[in-house]
């Protein structure tokens, strides 16, 4: 097998290998051996048991012993069923290393490019975008006055967001606004943009989703203003095209003083909506957050008891316990075959996304907690399979935010760096202990001259709160990472 294998190092890689294996060591014929190969590829188990005796036969026939032939043939079997042929795997490794290149030494316009392609699909958009981030760069919000169709980069850290990505935006609307801004200026408000796109295209219900996308924040007003004057501008804009069109001139005066006697509209003065209902008329149209992330108020909490950092590179064992926290979206309800409800759902996390199973016994326990956009956070074991891209938890509990600190918080850790510590700051944390009581246990690590653990300390006469102003008072004092929860 050496002469066959050399060049991939022993590894069994293309099928052509897999036939002169066959033709070398069994005395196939190539016809045979490509009947192996397809057999194998396609698992065809009838098929393959009859070329497994045969096989056999054939390589002690050439004098090699039938336990040898046997391990022989289990090998080539494990790689057929993924193998490719050489000229696919070199066509593969070529595109690979292109778009390698092409990623290290352009990465907006690869990414760009990538986030373009996906535009239809909002799970990879998501995946995407987070790549983006792990690499230092910013996806920025659509913008009526830089944003294209596609997403561009605006610079070496920087991509714009895509216009074609947001619902009820057709191509034949964007064309018309984009070939309008660059032929002549930028829009300074919605009044502007309606007065001079074709009203047919660019109508009520495209601005309403490119006011709710965020699209339009670089005009005048907020989006709650913009959103109510969408009636008022389409009107304002048909009067002005009307205008346009009638191609007559005043006796004493010329087409634009005659447009000028249309008095433009003015935004009323209404408060904006709040970042909730912003970010939820976002989610509508563009299906994910761009301007900001409605868990971000309870990110404490999240960083504090989430154990899934969604990165690559992490490993998850399926008797891993582990925690999640986020928003739960997309709630499935069904009965399992003792006719008792169960639930199945998707949790949004700041760093990912991971799908929750929720059997009988858990939702007996918790369901009254699976709500659509609640924020929970679930503890459970990893289903086999699953990695940082594509988490699914078996649950075991569901904990809501509120409750998340007393619930999950054993014992508040405290690393002192210096061996030595003053009484007054002893003192100090002694106050600030007391002002703070709660059920969570207090536990010092203390430098431990001679050995490389510390020495850990547990204070009997005290239990804390796990309160998030008093953990950041803590950790201001003796550092972020000398102060946390067990």
């Amino acid at each position: 097998m050496e002469p066959i294998l050399k060049e991939t190092y022993g590894i069994i890689v293309y099928q052509e290998q897999v036939m002169q294996i066959a033709h070398e060591i069994a005395g196939f014929t190539l016809a045979e051996a490509d009947i192996m190969r397809r057999a194998m590829g396609k698992k065809i188990k009838a098929l393959m048991e009859d070329l497994s005796i045969k096989f056999v036969k054939g390589a002690e026939h050439k004098g090699i012993n039938k336990k040898k032939a046997e391990e022989i043939f289990s090998l080539i079997e494990k790689f057929a069923q993924y193998g490719f042929n050489k000229s696919h795997s070199t066509a593969y490794a070529y595109v690979a290393y292109q778009t390698a290149w092409l990623k290290v030494h352009y990465p907006t316009e690869f990414m760009s490019a990538n986030l373009t392609s996906e535009m239809g699909t909002i799970d990879r958009i998501v995946v995407l975008i987070n790549e983006c981030k792990k690499m230092g760069i910013e996806v920025k919000p659509p913008d009526i006055n830089i944003s294209y169709e596609d997403f561009r980069p605006i610079d070496n850290k920087t991509i714009s967001y895509g216009l074609n990505a947001i619902k009820n935006v057709g191509s034949k609307a964007l064309e018309t606004i984009i070939s309008e801004r660059v032929d002549n200026e930028s829009y300074n408000s919605i009044f502007d943009l309606c007065s001079r796109v074709d009203q047919q295209k660019v109508n009520k219900r495209v601005l309403e989703s490119l006011t709710a996308s965020g699209s339009l924040d670089s005009l005048e007003g907020n989006r709650a203003q913009k959103y109510e004057a969408v009636d008022a501008a389409v009107q304002y804009g048909q009067k002005m095209q009307i205008e346009k069109d009638r191609n007559q001139v005043d006796l004493f005066g010329l087409d634009d003083e005659q447009s000028s006697l249309i008095k433009t509209p003015f935004l009323s003065e209404i408060e904006d909506w709040s970042e909730k209902e912003s970010l939820k008329k976002e989610m509508e149209v563009l299906g994910l957050y761009v301007s900001g992330h409605p868990l971000l108020e309870h990110a404490d909490d999240l960083e504090e008891f989430t154990t899934v950092t969604f990165e690559e590179g992490q490993t998850l064992s399926k008797n891993d316990n582990i925690c999640v926290g986020g928003m739960i979206t997309k709630v499935v309800r069904r009965y399992d075959r003792r006719n008792r409800e169960m639930a199945f759902f998707d949790i949004d996390c700041i760093g990912g996304r991971a799908e929750i199973v929720v059997f009988s016994d858990c939702y007996e326990s918790h369901g009254r907690l699976i709500n659509e956009q609640d924020v929970v956070f679930v503890k459970g074991k990893p289903s086999e399979g699953s990695d940082f891209s594509d988490l699914k938890i078996l649950a075991d509990e569901i904990i809501s935010v509120e409750n998340v600190r007393d619930r999950l918080s054993q014992c508040l850790n405290i690393k002192f760096t210096s061996g030595k510590t003053d009484p007054d700051d002893v003192d100090a944390l002694m106050n600030i202990s007391k002002d703070n009581p709660g059920n969570c246990k207090l536990l010092f690590h203390l430098p431990n001259p001679g050995s490389h653990r510390p020495l850990k300390i547990l204070a009997h006469n005290i239990k804390v709160s796990t309160d998030s102003q008093f953990i950041k008072q803590l950790r201001k004092k003796y550092g972020k990472d000398n102060v946390w929860i067990e």
